[in-house]
């Protein structure tokens, strides 16, 4: 079939982050599973926090 892609998502890995300044949270669920929520997140070299803002490391 022409233009069909599947993807997996493996929930164990997967995490998710809410973005905000005020102290919001939220559940989300994939396959009856409750995704976990972590405050920041690293990705080349920069962190990203929950309140928005970010640091880079510098080598």
């Amino acid at each position: 079939m022409r233009g069909f892609f599947v993807m997996e998502v493996s929930t164990e890995e997967s995490k998710i982050m809410v973005n905000s300044k005020t102290n919001t949270s939220t559940d989300i669920t994939m396959n009856d599973e409750k995704l976990e929520e972590v405050t920041s997140f690293k990705c080349l070299e920069v962190t990203l926090s929950k309140d928005g803002t970010c640091t880079a490391e510098v080598r």
